[in-house]
């Protein structure tokens, strides 16, 4: 019995991305990016005050941290995350990104409900 199980990456390679996913995922890439970078904006203006013993400022914007890819419903979106160093040894942790997301929640929720729906032979019902 042959099987014609499709695997998503091989789906996503067979079908080309219409002018409109593409508009929506370039916009949704840009508003995600304008968003972190505000997001630390503001953080580093509410913490300029804030110096080490010797004088300098405790916390400063230290360049991007590697460009990582995340899974969401309209597609994979990659994102560059602004890395903030601390003098004082604390840490920053964004709200909107935090460190070790690589899918957004919504996709997360939608994958123990289609492993659930699997026979023991790997068929859907």
């Amino acid at each position: 019995m042959e099987t014609k199980v499709i695997s998503l990456e091989e789906r996503a390679k067979d079908e080309a991305k219409s002018y409109l996913e593409e508009l929506l995922s370039e916009g949704a890439r840009k508003l995600l990016q304008r968003a972190i970078e505000n997001e630390v904006a503001e953080y580093l203006a509410i913490h300029q005050e804030r110096r080490t013993d010797a004088g300098q400022r405790a916390i400063v914007r230290n360049g991007h941290h590697p460009e990582r890819e995340l899974v969401t419903g309209i597609g994979p979106i990659k994102v560059r995350q602004p890395r903030i160093r601390h003098r004082d040894g604390q840490k920053f942790s964004s709200a909107i990104l935090p460190p070790y997301m690589r899918r957004v929640p919504s996709i997360d929720a939608l994958i123990p409900r289609a492993l659930s729906q699997r026979d023991l032979d790997g068929r859907f019902y």
